[in-house]
């Protein structure tokens, strides 16, 4: 089978090698679709912190099952389905509680092991039996299937944030988590949202999206503009959706008293914070981090899209082919499109 590995930093190389062969409990994807994120974009830049080299990466899977091992009854081959990238063990006090994306032992398609950037996937027995797989309704097409994960990861934030309908809430970065970050807190019943971009293009996609203010930083300073439509309250909720320690410290400085901040993207950079941390004592703010997602946040994320509660299929600006993975990856830096697909 095509694969594409990465090797090491900036070096990921397109190769042939055998198709996996399942063994008891385990089962054979045939990949369909891919999602290329920033993340995977971080790995081939610099690395991540569970990333394992040398690895196929590739973590917003879906796809069909090609085969099945000895003793497997939770899927049939020819099933159409999507892949929680987490395989988690199960037994731990976080995955008793739900919290399995925070396992201590968790295994993540795409960084600890092969992901989907390769014509077929093997799912191993102990992802089958903590229920990585989810069926995907006939209604959603395989790429639309394949923006489940990053929709769970938005979903895993506003459920740890209580974002609700009487928020109004300030989403720094129009980026495809940004988006979904917006779309979902539209079906939630948020009533005033507010996107902040520095991007151009991005700009220009978010105004088609109806969302109620859209404030283009090149030309606006943030903090006044916020200030001048909340009348001076601050907002109740800030998601930044984007790695810079910028937009983490203006999202902070322009919460209202008792805001939340959620601590959605992990920042690259070591620039000094741009506010005094006392800030969140002296206004009893509350900052709540949010990595990846749960299994519970994935299948909410797959039901919010075959309910069409989170239209995503507008969201797919690129579709490739496997060969064209590192250029896709290329279009991730540049921001030159909103979601790119890798389709099989």
């Amino acid at each position: 089978m095509k694969a594409a590995f990465l090797e090491a930093i900036e070096r990921l190389t397109l190769t042939h090698i055998d198709i996996p062969q399942c063994g008891p409990g385990e089962i054979l994807i045939k990949t369909m679709a891919c999602g290329i994120c920033r993340t995977d974009m971080k790995c081939f830049t610099q690395g991540q912190r569970d990333l394992k080299m040398p690895r196929i990466l590739g973590h917003e899977i879906a796809g069909t099952v090609a085969a099945i091992g000895q003793g497997v009854t939770q899927v049939s081959v020819g099933d159409r389905v999507q892949v929680s990238p987490g395989i988690s063990c199960g037994t731990c006090p976080y995955c008793l509680k739900g919290q399995d994306n925070l396992c201590d032992s968790v295994q993540i398609l795409g960084f600890h092991v092969n992901g989907g950037f390769a014509e077929y996937l093997l799912i191993p027995a102990e992802g089958l039996r903590n229920g990585v797989i989810q069926d995907i309704p006939d209604n959603v097409t395989y790429a639309e299937a394949a923006l489940t994960e990053p929709l769970a990861c938005s979903v895993n934030i506003q459920n740890s944030l209580k974002v609700s309908s009487e928020d109004c809430l300030l989403i720094i970065g129009a980026g495809p988590l940004g988006i979904l970050n917006a779309k979902l807190a539209r079906a939630k019943g948020v009533k005033k949202i507010i996107v902040a971009e520095i991007n151009e293009k991005r700009i220009k996609n978010a105004q088609r999206l109806n969302f109620d203010y859209l404030i283009n930083v090149n030309k606006a300073d943030l903090s006044k503009e916020i200030m001048l439509i909340t009348r001076g309250v601050g907002v109740d909720v800030t998601i930044p959706c984007c790695p810079g320690i910028e937009p983490f410290s203006q999202g902070i400085t322009v919460l209202a008293k008792k805001g939340r901040l959620g601590f959605f993207s992990g920042l690259i950079g070591n620039t000094p914070f741009g506010f005094d941390l006392n800030i969140i004592h002296y206004k009893e703010l509350l900052v709540s981090g949010a990595y990846g997602c749960s299994l519970s946040h994935n299948k909410e994320a797959l039901r919010l899209i075959a309910e069409d509660k989170v239209h995503v299929k507008s969201m797919i600006t690129r579709r490739l082919s496997l060969d064209e993975v590192r250029t896709g990856i290329e279009m991730v830096r540049s921001m030159s499109e909103t979601s790119i697909i890798v389709e099989y």
